[in-house]
């Protein structure tokens, strides 16, 4: 049987969960002045529970490495009436107005316009649609800069759309700079808490650095004939893989699988299922498709993001199920499994309806060690027992064969990127 041993998996101690491949942690839960250096009042940053808190005072926090093209994530919390914000691309860490000279992704609980909300490019692109500023509560921020455009989702959800190179009097504005933090400057008694920052810088292309790009064309992949029919319909259309029975409706599917083969590696992709569709990302698959499988099944009674050994003894790893009207019941009876880290309520912030959401993975040695992010969000982590497969297979997307997938529905995959991962 496969078992997960979490305390004793290797994992690093650290505060907050594994960082996702990609990024790289800015605060360990220790020393904000690794990364950071403080412009204000020293003693308006404290460290309380592994978590950056602030008073009015500190001013902000720079990062000592400049950035041009990332994605940011965080989390924050702010008291009642609050004021803050995130500076980007900010041209010098002593920049007395970075509001100005950079960009600021604002942080508030005070009443607004949707041009100075949370969420908003301060003073500059209001908000849409407006993201829940809840005080003393905490809050997900991911904030994107590429090129001139600068986007930014709260609680998952998008909220900011900005190309600055289209704004009059932003056009100017540095393209690098710094990352900054600010303080609560709402007042004596207010506050602002950060934790899980972490940053992974982006290619002009929007891919990783460090990864290598495996869907740009349809090249580099074939089909192969599994239990569930003999390859299912691909096509690759806008950078997508779109994957369907063949023909629709037919319980003819199967699996597409990369013709290079891995070994230990990182992987980053993105999926947009229809509802009803039975798929999954196939990990160290062999010719026959026995492989770690990612469990893409979005029905009642599926998941997205835990482990299911496909061909491989039918184990799984899952941590909540979906119901019919998806939304999902979490499991609670199982020790072997990771705690799933939200509340099934929370759900609508972790799974994006009917966009394209992010999956990241790290798997290493054998028997594996597999680790998956949904959306940023730590979800997975599964340690077999034996070796069941080869030290290197094939990465694969699949069809669901049989009457199952609804006639006409469609499964996505866009963005597949990896990172081999050099033992040693």
């Amino acid at each position: 049987m496969a078992v997960l041993v979490w305390l004793l998996s290797g994992l690093p101690v650290q505060a907050g969960p594994p960082v996702e491949p990609g990024f790289v942690s800015l605060f360990d839960g220790k020393d904000i002045e690794k990364h950071f250096t403080i412009k204000g009042k020293h003693e308006s940053w404290r460290i309380v529970d592994g978590v950056i808190h602030s008073t009015p005072g500190g001013d902000r926090i720079m990062s000592k490495e400049v950035y041009r093209d990332f994605i940011l994530r965080l989390d924050w919390k702010v008291s009642t009436d609050g004021n803050s914000g995130i500076f980007v691309r900010v041209p010098s860490a002593d920049d007395g107005a970075p509001w100005i000279t950079g960009f600021e992704v604002q942080i508030t609980n005070a009443p607004r316009d949707d041009s100075h909300c949370t969420g908003s490019l301060y003073g500059v692109q209001a908000v849409k649609p407006r993201p829940d500023e809840t005080a003393n509560v905490w809050h997900s921020y991911e904030i994107v800069c590429l090129g001139g455009r600068i986007t930014a989702r709260v609680n998952g959800i998008a909220c900011l759309d900005a190309d600055a190179s289209k704004i009059e009097g932003m056009r100017n504005r540095p393209l690098e700079g710094y990352i900054g933090l600010q303080d609560s400057h709402a007042g004596q008694g207010s506050t602002i808490d950060y934790r899980n920052i972490r940053i992974a810088r982006l290619n002009p292309d929007g891919t990783a650095a460090g990864f290598k790009a495996l869907a740009t064309d349809d090249r580099g992949w074939h089909k192969i004939k599994t239990g569930h029919g003999s390859g299912g319909q691909w096509d690759f259309i806008d950078g997508a893989w779109i994957g369907q029975q063949d023909p629709p409706g037919s319980g003819n599917g199967g699996v597409l699988v990369t013709d290079q083969k891995l070994g230990d590696f990182e992987m980053i992709l993105s999926t947009k299922p229809d509802w009803g569709v039975c798929s999954g990302i196939f990990l160290r698959s062999n010719d026959r498709g026995q492989c770690y499988q990612i469990m893409v099944d979005w029905h009642g009674g599926g998941n997205v993001g835990s482990i299911y050994g496909e061909g491989t003894g039918g184990f799984n790893s899952r941590n909540y199920n979906l119901n019919d009207d998806k939304s999902i019941v979490v499991v609670t009876d199982r020790k072997d499994v990771l705690p799933l880290p939200f509340t099934a309520a929370e759900w609508t912030r972790h799974w994006r309806f009917g966009q394209y959401n992010e999956i990241r993975c790290r798997v290493v040695d054998n028997p594996p060690i597999i680790d998956v992010w949904l959306n940023g969000t730590y979800i997975t982590h599964f340690k077999d027992d034996q070796k069941r497969l080869d030290d290197a297979g094939h990465v694969g997307i699949q069809v669901h064969g049989g009457k199952g997938w609804p006639n006409g529905a469609k499964v996505r995959f866009r963005g597949v990127q990896v990172k081999s991962l050099k033992k040693g």
